[in-house]
């Protein structure tokens, strides 16, 4: 596991290059530091629309981002958070260079015109329609808006059906144009890092402004309490969980510790009680997330309407008190670091956390290794849940 090349200049993008000799694939991906939470009045699920707008816009010659990166061979997608933007394309290491540029100018030089607002105002439109009568879906979106009541990081990321219909193209321009300085590059594969670099020294992301932080606003105040969205499905889902670590935090490793021991693991507390003894559901999955100056963690089941209250009323039971032994500790330290090893082992994965953790976070000195160390050394889970956000959706 090589230590990644780090470029930073004044002016540009900053870049994460971890080469892997010999890797067949490579994952090229353009960032820009701004998710939902830095959404302006007026432009309220902008970010994701301009996401869905930056791949499908023409480049100089007039062919879509997504056509040219699919002639490539590759498979190219987008992904908008709260906290960022990222493009991305898995190709063959020998396109990368080329995806690399085309990235770049898709998120530099883009044609953002009227046509292609409103195809993927439709397109977002039909995205949200589909999660929020998907109690699976939409009960993260319940369960944000209780975590940070009032907050920017408790909207939703995509917004709703009505705010992006309201979206204006000069908006999203002016909304692009507003970050491009935020931009930053990781690529993770086999591909040449001197071909890599001169990508980034001669191609339009040399030429951004000088990054300047995006102030995120006020730290949100952590809520908690219960919510209930009444869906008519043969389904429900339900999330509960609290707050937890910032990126920057020196205690943050100690969450996915915490997140093994609640419902990582086969044997784990409520993966044992709601799955294994009682049969309660089959889907169940942990998961923890770090922001600037927040963090949660939260636990997903989904049952049967019928067995709802019951799952709630264990699961908030267990969780009122939980108790391990050191030596569960240390079993679940391991067995999460060995996960997020597994996890990196694609590229793109490991592209999705140096953008998060290094560039994101602001932290140039993160690197994968030292992250895997950290938590395998960690020997107390996160401390104990607090005050419980749990949300429901379905159930009717």
């Amino acid at each position: 596991m090589s230590r990644p090349i780090h470029v930073h200049s004044s002016g540009g993008a900053p870049a994460w290059i971890a080469h892997r000799p010999g890797a067949a694939v490579t994952t090229v991906s353009v960032w820009l530091r701004v998710g939902s939470r830095y959404e302006q009045p007026g432009t309220a699920g902008g970010t994701h629309l301009l996401e869905h707008m930056l791949m499908q816009a023409p480049l100089a010659g007039g062919e879509r981002v997504v056509d040219l990166l699919e002639e490539l061979g590759g498979e190219a997608n987008a992904v908008t958070g709260r906290e960022h933007l990222a493009l991305y394309a898995r190709v063959p290491t020998g396109e990368a260079i080329g995806a690399l540029d085309i990235l770049a100018r898709a998120l530099a030089e883009p044609e953002l015109s009227a046509p292609v607002l409103e195809a993927e105002r439709k397109v977002v439109q039909e995205e949200l329609r589909l999660a929020a009568a998907d109690p699976l879906d939409v009960v993260h979106d319940v369960f944000f808006e209780l975590a940070f009541p009032g907050h920017p990081l408790g909207r939703p990321v995509g917004g709703t059906i009505e705010e992006v219909d309201r979206l204006e193209l000069d908006a999203l321009r002016d909304h692009h144009r507003r970050f491009l300085g935020s931009a930053g590059v990781v690529v993770c594969g086999g591909a040449d890092p001197d071909g890599l670099l001169r990508v980034l020294d001669k191609g339009p992301l040399a030429a951004l402004p000088p990054w300047q932080e995006s102030d995120p606003g006020e730290p949100p105040v952590w809520g908690g309490g219960h919510a209930a969205l009444r869906l008519n499905a043969d389904t429900a889902g339900v999330v509960l969980g609290g707050a937890a670590a910032p990126y920057r935090d020196p205690l943050r490793h100690r969450w996915p510790v915490l997140m093994e021991l609640l419902a990582g693991a086969s044997s784990a507390l409520l993966t044992e009680e709601l799955r294994n003894r009682r049969g309660l559901c089959y889907e169940l999955w942990p998961m923890v997330v770090p922001y600037l100056d927040a963090g949660t963690w939260r636990v997903f089941l989904a049952t049967a309407p019928e067995h709802l209250d019951e799952v709630v009323d264990r699961a908030t039971e267990l969780l009122t008190e939980p108790r391990w032994t050191e030596a569960e500790v240390a079993r679940a330290a391991r067995r999460a670091a060995a996960l997020l090893r597994l996890e990196a082992e694609q590229s793109l994965e490991e592209v999705l956390l140096y953008g998060k953790h290094a560039l994101v976070a602001g932290a140039p000195g993160w690197t994968l290794a030292g992250e895997l160390a950290a938590v395998e050394a960690a020997r107390a889970p996160g401390p104990a849940p607090g005050p419980l956000a749990v949300a429901t959706a379905g159930g009717t």
